[in-house]
């Protein structure tokens, strides 16, 4: 059953969503144990299809089957430390070009089919996958929106107000050039009445889900927001007197205002990389103490505006050399996926995996240094490295994996030293959405920490 946006809005609470909305538990209370947390960006997808290979099965039975059995979440909480899930909660792929791309993907568990309907059954797959999870006791942290053209992204929502069509989204999917567009119209996101209106309209829905477990422990706005366009590469002031970092902090915390009055106890963060407009006051020797103005976004800004609603601050690491594979797109196209933030090493520091940990260590170290008193956790933390100088693929995973134990703790260790309210490791391989870069089985991230 789909149900329009203007039958939800006229619904008052969403009541029109019928059982997903009703049985409320009181408000999310807050965390108090550190959280050792895994990534699964593809738990909505996965469960989509589950549910669909399944049409006259029980909902709720077939996804506790497939997370507990299938996926053996129920089996990595019992045999580590992982206590907590962070998951993409929404799919906005353009539904129309499924048969362009001649390849499913993510093209399916689409939210919103067009700017005014949504799929009811992908909301009930993620009632019932929540709780699931929520029964096998993790946290549970969803995150609302995805900046990048995966998943449909910002540029989804451009499409939907017709500042590009969905020929040109599909053209920026294929063949790469979603950085054109993101340059030229990522301010149009964060400026348009239109698009904020549809947003919270369309983000209403999961807050009502979200609200119904006590389990929530962090909602992220966006995954990995930026306002990165042509006035922040070159440092310069939109017209209207404001940096775009400035424009996209208004932005973020409008929303963070705007959940909160829905989840007042719930950790509002922004799902952000730890981007800064200004250097630390601290001496790095392997991280560049300098500013990325060029992303168009600042963490602290964003934190410690006056206007500031954001509870809780968020910061991403891949601190590794440059990690590329050969591949076809999802269109069948080839392309070079490639992976790293080796931009950030000191240029007289060796280009070596040594290098590139300790990089990883001032990253933790000079981001804990701006969060103050407000709490913070790692989102994402990956690590990769290429085979050899020359050969840049990816190591073999069980060589990688060897690497990635003793980086992955020391780096979770420091984090939690420092402050930090929680570290999650990007990721959790799933049945059919791999990551040839970072995926890691069940006994691999058993084996990081066990319990």
């Amino acid at each position: 059953m789909n149900l329009t946006r203007r039958q939800l809005i006229q619904s008052g609470s969403y009541a029109a969503m019928g059982a997903i909305a009703t049985h409320l538990l009181p408000a999310n209370s807050a965390v108090s144990e550190p959280l050792y947390g895994i990534n699964t960006f593809y738990l909505l997808t996965e469960s989509y299809r589950k549910a669909k290979e399944n049409p006259q099965a029980n909902l709720r039975q077939t996804i506790r089957k497939y997370l507990q059995d299938e996926l053996g979440l129920a089996r990595l909480r019992d045999r580590s430390k992982i206590n907590a899930i962070r998951f993409l909660a929404g799919n906005n792929y353009p539904s129309t070009l499924v048969q362009k791309a001649n390849r499913p993907f993510h093209f399916d568990a689409i939210l919103w089919t067009t700017a005014e309907q949504m799929d009811r059954r992908v909301l009930e797959v993620l009632d019932a996958m929540m709780q699931s999870l929520a029964e096998m006791k993790f946290y549970l942290v969803p995150v609302l929106a995805n900046y990048w053209i995966e998943y449909g992204g910002i540029l989804r929502y451009l499409e939907w107000v017709n500042k590009i069509d969905r020929e040109e989204w599909f053209n920026a999917y294929c063949n790469r050039k979603d950085e054109e567009y993101y340059l030229k119209y990522s301010l149009d996101f964060y400026t348009s009445p239109a698009i904020e209106e549809l947003f919270q309209t369309h983000i209403q829905p999961v807050l009502q889900v979200c609200r119904k477990y006590s389990q929530v422990a962090i909602l992220d706005i966006m995954n990995e927001p930026r306002g990165k366009n042509r006035y922040s590469i070159e440092d310069k002031k939109v017209p209207g007197n404001l940096y775009s970092y400035q424009i996209v902090a208004n932005w973020l915390n409008r929303q963070a205002r705007f959940i909160k009055t829905k989840l007042p106890k719930t950790n509002i963060t922004t799902g952000e990389e730890g981007w800064l407009n200004s250097p630390v006051e601290l001496q790095l020797s392997y991280l560049k103490n300098e500013s990325q103005y060029y992303e168009g976004i600042d963490f602290k800004t964003n934190l410690f505006a006056p206007n500031s609603a954001l509870s809780m601050g968020s910061i991403h690491m891949y601190t590794h050399e440059l990690v590329e594979l050969s591949k076809p797109n999802d269109c069948g196209r080839q392309f070079r996926d490639r992976r790293d933030w080796d931009y950030l090493l000191q240029p007289d520091k060796p280009q070596t995996p040594e290098s590139y940990i300790k990089m990883g260590e001032e990253w933790i170290k000079s981001r804990a240094s701006v969060f103050g008193n407000k709490p913070w956790y790692i989102g994402e933390m990956g690590w990769c490295r290429g085979q050899s100088e020359t050969d840049r693929s990816p190591l073999p995973a069980t060589v990688l994996q060897k690497e990635r134990m003793p980086i992955y703790r020391n780096w979770a260790e420091q984090a939690f030293t420092l402050g930090a309210k929680g570290v999650f490791l990007w990721e959790l391989a799933g049945i059919t959405h791999r990551d040839e870069f970072y995926g890691m089985n069940l006994n691999q991230i058993t084996e990081i920490f066990p319990r």
